[in-house]
């Protein structure tokens, strides 16, 4: 399944990084991709001012914000203090 159909490059720039975490953490967390262009209201409530961020959402509450392209490692670091 493709996560990033649309053209954005630097939301495909992140795909091959995101996809794999997809799988590491079925069952453990979820997650959503939003396009600020179709949902810009909710690009507005969370502030992104760039693209891709990558929010780490906790019990309703944005816990970590991570904004440009980012190695697997830091998405895995933040996403392990997460769940454990």
């Amino acid at each position: 399944m493709d996560l990033f159909p649309n053209r954005c490059l630097s939301c495909r720039a992140l795909a091959p990084t995101i996809s794999p975490l997809a799988n590491k953490y079925v069952g453990k967390v979820a997650g959503c991709k939003v396009s600020v262009d179709r949902a810009p209201a909710i690009a507005r409530k969370y502030g992104v001012m760039a693209i891709p961020t990558v929010l780490i959402i906790k019990d309703g509450k944005e816990v970590k914000r991570l904004v440009g392209l980012r190695p697997e490692s830091e998405y895995t670091n933040q996403l392990d203090d997460l769940i454990h």
